[in-house]
């Protein structure tokens, strides 16, 4: 009897153990900050795992755990783009607004507009359209080739130097604007810093 209820208290202590093992939370990889850019072989940049033109949209949308919203743009000179918008991206406790350029050559972008509707007038001039649904799906494989992230959160000189390092040269951007341009060319990354402004961080991918 006493063989018995030793084994059973042995057996119960070893499933106890197990299930305590199972509770433990296994070590989770950590969200790509917006200051790790890492230069790939093919010298263009990964940024908050985006290899600006290799990764697709679709491709994105797994990484981000956003579904993003996406749109033609045709501008007051009759350019065409693409590009995807994410209201809240949020990566390594950091929450931004994020438009992702996407890469198409301008025979299918014309015919993605032709087959768009709901136009609407953007401040900037421009036209806003709406892709029609197999042109939504073909744009899931379209790859990145700009992003531009707007933090929730002010920053300012020093914290922009403490996290991407000194720029390789600030401009003014206008003489009437406040705001300065931060250069960093090596990472194809410009900063836009205003006083009273969020800051725009814009990363565009090499062009040869």
């Amino acid at each position: 009897m006493r063989i018995l209820l030793k084994f059973l208290l042995g057996t119960a202590l070893v499933i106890i153990g197990i299930a305590a093992l199972m509770l433990i939370p296994s070590p989770q990889p950590t969200d790509p900050k917006p200051w790790e850019i890492t230069v790939m072989p093919d010298e263009q940049i990964e940024v908050m795992g985006v290899h600006l033109g290799s990764t697709s949209y679709g491709e994105i949308q797994q990484l981000w755990r956003e579904a993003g919203e996406v749109a033609l743009f045709i501008s007051v000179n009759e350019r065409i783009t693409a590009e995807a918008f994410f209201e809240s991206v949020n990566l390594g406790g950091l929450s931004a607004r994020v438009v992702v350029n996407l890469l198409l050559d301008d025979n299918e972008l014309k015919s993605m507009a032709s087959r768009a509707a709901s136009a609407k007038l953007q401040p900037s001039g421009a036209r806003r359209y709406d892709p029609a649904f197999d042109d939504k799906q073909r744009l899931l494989s379209a790859p990145a080739t700009a992003i531009t992230y707007i933090p929730s959160v002010r920053l300012d000189a020093e914290m922009v130097r403490n996290r991407f390092g000194e720029p390789d040269e600030i401009s003014d951007e206008a003489e009437e604007s406040a705001a300065e341009i931060w250069h960093y060319p090596a990472f194809g990354l410009t900063i836009r810093l205003h006083p009273e402004e969020r800051p725009v961080l814009t990363y565009t991918a090499r062009t040869f």
